[in-house]
């Protein structure tokens, strides 16, 4: 008896430790032979997952065809391991094996189907290629796409010849659907396939079958997919661009979605803007939202004016999602900015604001004018929606902005002190404003205070803090208070009674005036009295 022999003996012992020994020894052995076989076939009844592996792995080794019968079953076997074997041993019986495994797959179990599957796939070449494609005709649920993925893997690594043969494969197989003999899951598996090789020569059965709005949707959709794969690095034809237009507008909403996905993954050309612009105001808000972002990633001109436009003219909620795609693309700068000029519609006005702002100073010389001035004459005639264009205009050039407030200040001043007041205001929060401005609002707060001398009142009033403020920066109050025709006596009286009960020099000076010009008049007294009490603390 010879030490193989004795081996194969061990297969039948009472002890599985030392059947699953022998199988793994058998397998390093590369033991062949009539009994061989039949002990490993036996070792296959055993029901112990770790023996039948082996017994598995062995037999592919020894040669699986006898014991076929034993190996079929297991390819639906619970434990993963045990199938992966029972599929290796069935492939290693190679081409001869397609014969059988047509006829066991008219009544296969779902589970065995797919295993079967994986062994078409496994063995690859034209038969065994096109055993698996007819196989799908007969496929029910996901059993088709399980088929088709599991030929992924094998395509992936043919040869340029093999894939020229497998598309020929999957187109003929695919021609009979123009007769609508194929189910629809059998087709769409067929299709996936196509992706799967890569190849543009699949371009056109592709596009007809994205294109065919009388197919299934699932097969619409994975002709999109498969779109992906065959187009790799190639430039989107507009007739793709079409196609993926067509069911991104379709009312099955999967369907759809992976016609917008694919469409993202493209630069889409500027004839298709005006589809992708009627696709934004569809109904489901999120199909516009999907483009609206896709376009705003795409950063150039026609980009930027379709978003543009979607800013201007949709609703408010895709607008704010036009704003945010925006942020960014230096092209749309010009068109914001002629947009805002246009605009009447504050929340639209705000929202174009807040996407040119960052880039205001790209603004054209021009426009920045153009805004300055839009923005200053509705201030001043109390127009409303200023604000935006104002703040554009301030960030792109902030000395002419300060500029042209100062001047607008100014001419109110006389005629609209209320309005030539507010302007101050604003010019004041500047960091372009100047001392001489800021004594320019004081001068206008003071005309407005009610010059209540009781310290409570003076606490809060406007005028003297920034008078205060002024002083303390060394600004001369008192002489800029002498120059300015609109204060008067009692003004001056009431600076310079503040200022002494705060200690400052300059009110002793400001209450001398008032005494100087004042002659005879009761706030000359009321002066000169201050100036006395003042004078004996």
């Amino acid at each position: 008896m010879s030490d193989v022999d004795k081996i194969t003996k061990l297969l039948h012992d009472d002890a599985i430790e030392k059947q699953i020994a022998a199988a793994i020894v058998l397998c390093e052995l590369r033991a062949k032979g009539p009994d061989v076989v039949a002990g490993l076939s036996h070792a296959l009844d055993s029901g112990v997952p770790l023996l039948q592996r082996h017994a598995l792995e062995a037999l592919a080794r020894a040669g699986a065809k006898k014991a076929l019968p034993k190996i079929f079953p297991l390819l639906s076997s619970n434990d993963a391991d045990v199938r992966r074997a029972a599929t290796s041993a069935v492939t290693s019986c190679g081409d001869e094996i397609l014969g059988t495994i047509r006829t066991r797959m008219a009544t296969a179990s779902p589970e065995e189907r797919r295993a079967l599957d994986a062994v078409l796939a496994e063995l690859g070449g034209k038969d065994a290629f096109s055993t698996l494609l007819a196989g799908l005709a007969s496929s029910e649920g996901e059993a088709a796409k399980q088929a088709a993925i599991a030929v992924r893997a094998h395509v992936k690594g043919a040869d340029g010849r093999a894939r020229r043969s497998y598309l020929a494969e999957v187109e003929k197989f695919l021609k009979p659907q123009k007769k609508g003999d194929r189910p629809p899951q059998a087709v769409a598996a067929a299709v996936k396939i196509l992706g799967y090789l890569e190849d543009d020569k699949a371009m056109p059965t592709l596009l007809a079958f994205a294109r065919d709005r009388k197919a299934a949707p699932v097969v619409r959709q994975e002709a999109i997919i498969a779109l992906r794969f065959a187009l790799g690095e190639t430039k989107a034809a507009p007739k793709v661009v079409d196609a993926l237009l067509d069911a991104a507008e379709a009312e099955d909403r999967t369907l759809a979605q992976t016609a917008l996905h694919t469409l993202g993954s493209l630069k889409v050309p500027a004839a298709a803007m005006k589809r992708l612009h009627k696709l934004v105001a569809h109904p489901d808000i999120e199909r516009g939202r999907f483009v609206i972002e896709h376009l705003g990633r795409q950063k150039d001109a026609d980009a930027a004016k379709a978003l543009v436009d979607v800013l201007h003219k949709s609703d408010k909620k895709r607008a704010e999602i036009a704003a945010a795609a925006l942020e960014g693309n230096e092209h749309a700068i010009p068109m914001l900015a002629k947009l805002l000029l246009e605009l009447t519609d504050g929340d639209r006005m705000w929202l174009t604001r807040n996407v040119l702002r960052p880039n205001a100073k790209k603004v054209a010389t021009a426009t920045r004018k153009a805004l300055l001035e839009t923005a200053t004459k509705r201030f001043g005639s109390g127009e409303r929606n200023w604000e935006a264009l104002f703040d554009v205009a301030r960030d792109a050039d902030p000395t002419s902005a300060a500029d042209a407030l100062r001047a607008l200040a100014q001419k109110l001043k006389k005629n609209n002190p209320d309005k030539s007041l507010a302007v101050y205001r604003m010019l004041s929060k500047s960091d372009k404003a100047t001392d001489e401005d800021r004594f320019a609002l004081a001068s206008l707060e003071l005309s407005k205070s009610p010059r209540d001398t009781r310290p409570a009142s003076r606490a809060g009033d406007e005028a003297l803090r920034q008078l205060a403020t002024l002083a303390g920066r060394g600004f001369d109050v008192t002489a800029a208070l002498r120059k300015d025709r609109s204060v008067g006596l009692e003004e001056m009286f009431y600076v310079g009674f503040h200022f002494v009960e705060e200690g400052h020099p300059a009110g002793e000076e400001l209450l001398g005036e008032v005494v100087k010009r004042g002659g005879r008049a009761k706030i000359a007294k009321m002066a000169k009295n201050k100036l006395s009490l003042a004078a004996q603390a």
